[in-house]
């Protein structure tokens, strides 16, 4: 299992405040070339994960958001003076006001939804304990945070800082950066190259397997310009399954946060929350032993259904402890 950054691409990684389609037009932020050499030498993978929604709303279309990504990784790899900086990049082009009707839905991969950084950490056997997410918006934040990354938020904004709840708040790239270094060390890489592997394009007849429409187009990898790009179609998780566990994800994770904040508040730990932070550690044992039952979806069902059940008794009992 090896740790990563994901990182968010517009506004974190290159300038672009509206429809960026044009490769032409591409351009780093200050400090990203060196930053990123600086994470990969430290041994972190590297994954760009970002919503294209201007595919769905027909202001440019795939193959222009593959162009890009093979400009930036370019710029990447000629500003740093080092190939193969990028690892993968990841996309949703689906929203759910699209014009393109194609893509008009909601998708699990679409952040705040954590299922792009959840495909990554299958495809690439990634330990997400040890991995952080970078990105100037707190649908970013939100999407690492349920994922069970560290977080990082690059904005000048304090109250857009405090409300999305980083791990780290940070100004630049950077900073940023600096930040992830002196929390916590990476390790060596693994590989000297960029994994070329990506899903395959979409097929105007729809996918030959069903656990394929979870995935369809949002994922792709364009490696940099220095060979030819391989195609192969990735095993994606269905999207209820990723719906629920992120869902059960957040739950715990706001959670979490609401009993440390409490914690710290009240400055004393009683009975009921030592009670409820047993009843959330089964919560996450039965989470766990569900998801070992994904080849059957009424055993998955039956798994998920007692942790909601135990989830309701964990928030009683701090609903308790709350009013005594």
């Amino acid at each position: 299992m090896e740790p990563a950054i994901f990182l968010d691409r517009d506004n974190t990684l290159i300038p672009n405040d509206g429809d960026l389609g044009d490769p032409q037009r591409v351009s780093l932020n200050d400090g990203v070339a060196v930053g990123l050499k600086a994470l990969r030498e430290a041994g972190y993978r590297l994954i760009v994960v970002t919503n294209q929604g201007g595919v769905a709303r027909g202001k440019y279309t795939e193959a222009d958001v593959d162009a890009v990504h093979l400009r930036i990784a370019a710029l990447v790899d000629e500003t740093s003076g080092r190939q193969n900086i990028i690892d993968r990049f990841y996309y949703c082009p689906y929203h759910p006001d699209a014009q393109v009707e194609e893509y008009r839905r909601e998708h699990p991969w679409r952040k705040p939804n954590p299922g792009m950084l959840l495909q990554a950490a299958r495809d690439m056997e990634l330990d997400l304990a040890q991995c952080w997410m970078i990105g100037d918006q707190p649908r970013d934040v939100d999407a690492g945070r349920t994922a069970g990354c560290r977080t990082v938020l690059l904005s000048r904004d304090a109250a857009l800082a405090e409300a999305a709840r980083p791990t780290v708040a940070v100004e630049t790239f950077d900073e940023a950066v600096d930040a992830i270094l002196r929390a916590a060390p990476g390790r060596k890489p693994t590989s000297n190259g960029v994994d070329r592997r990506t899903p395959e394009s979409r097929d105007t007849a729809g996918p030959s397997n069903p656990s394929d429409s979870a995935a369809g187009p949002s994922a792709a990898l364009r490696a940099g310009p220095a060979g030819p790009i391989e195609t192969a179609r990735t095993q994606a998780m269905p999207a209820e399954f990723i719906d629920a566990v992120a869902g059960l994800r957040r739950a715990v994770a706001e959670l979490t946060e609401e009993v440390r904040s409490d914690r710290q508040r009240q400055g004393e730990f009683t009975a009921l929350r030592m009670l409820a932070g047993f009843a959330q550690l089964l919560v996450v044992l039965l989470a766990l032993l569900g998801l070992l039952q994904l080849d059957d979806s009424a055993v998955f069902a039956r798994w998920f259904a007692g942790a909601g059940l135990v989830q309701l008794f964990t928030i009683g009992l701090l609903l308790l402890d709350a009013k005594a």
